[in-house]
């Protein structure tokens, strides 16, 4: 391939949360924020991108901390002809125990130049989404944890489509030690970035916002920068939080008028 056009695309609900995903992101491609979109929608969005050979899809709750390992992963990828890149939805990680042959899509490198040339969605939501010779191209020293061929979510059959028609780079993960979050490693079992799910969470919920805060932290004292929110940013999360606490006891409060005059 010639020098591809790079883009990084993110489906995104949360603009603090995207900020600080992007800040350590410091690679000079475009970044693209897509909002109110389905999540095979926003998938097959990205894809009819006609200016971008290779995107990087990324969630605004996976905050890469080794970001040299990141270009060595992209170099690989293109390198080597993969047209799809990321970690196994089943067998790998402990929160994830269901299709192995899917790669979960809070990160992929994907080639949608070449996706492009065979993209058919009539084809995609016709396919059978298993058969036992599926996973003869699987590489079995992945699986350590638990798995089950099904179609759980809206993209799964994209990525099964793409796994028998794509070459595809399954890469390995870790458990996070804070019992949620995973982190993903490289094509040479490196860690560099942590995915810490839940992101409709944030600013909703206080313990998986301070759990959030925390790896964000922690990805600073690696990545050796301190992200800095702007004055806005700061304003417009506390009074989300706010809010949504404040509206979660106005609930809870009609509720409990609502039993008494019930009684």
């Amino acid at each position: 391939m010639d020098t591809p056009r790079i883009k990084i695309y993110t489906r995104s609900m949360n603009l603090a949360l995207y900020n600080r995903a992007m800040f350590f992101l410091d690679l000079p491609y475009p970044k693209v924020r897509l909002t109110d979109t389905t999540a095979d929608g926003y998938l097959y969005q990205l894809i009819q991108d006609e200016e971008a050979d290779i995107i990087i899809n990324i969630d605004e709750d996976a905050f890469v901390f080794d970001l040299e390992r990141l270009k060595s992963l992209l170099n690989y990828v293109i390198e080597n002809d993969y047209v799809n890149c990321g970690m196994p939805d089943g067998g790998v990680v402990h929160l994830r125990r269901l299709n192995p042959l899917v790669t979960n899509p809070y990160f992929n490198i994907l080639n949608v130049k070449e996706i492009r040339k065979k993209f058919s969605l009539k084809e995609i939501q016709e396919f059978p989404f298993h058969k036992d010779c599926y996973m003869d191209i699987f590489p079995k020293n992945l699986l350590t944890g638990g798995y089950e061929f099904i179609c759980y979510e809206p993209y799964y059959l994209f990525f099964i489509w793409m796994s028998q028609n794509f070459k595809t780079l399954y890469i390995n993960a870790e458990n996070h030690p804070d019992g949620v979050s995973t982190t993903l490693c490289d094509q040479n079992n490196e860690p560099f970035l942590i995915h810490t799910w839940y992101s409709r969470m944030y600013n909703n919920d206080r313990i998986h916002t301070k759990r959030i805060n925390e790896v964000v932290r922690e990805c600073e004292k690696t990545y050796k920068h301190k992200y800095k929110p702007s004055l806005k940013e700061i304003i417009d999360s506390n009074t989300q939080f706010y809010w949504n606490f404040s509206k979660r006891k106005l609930i809870i409060l009609k509720k409990k008028i609502f039993a008494i005059i019930k009684s």
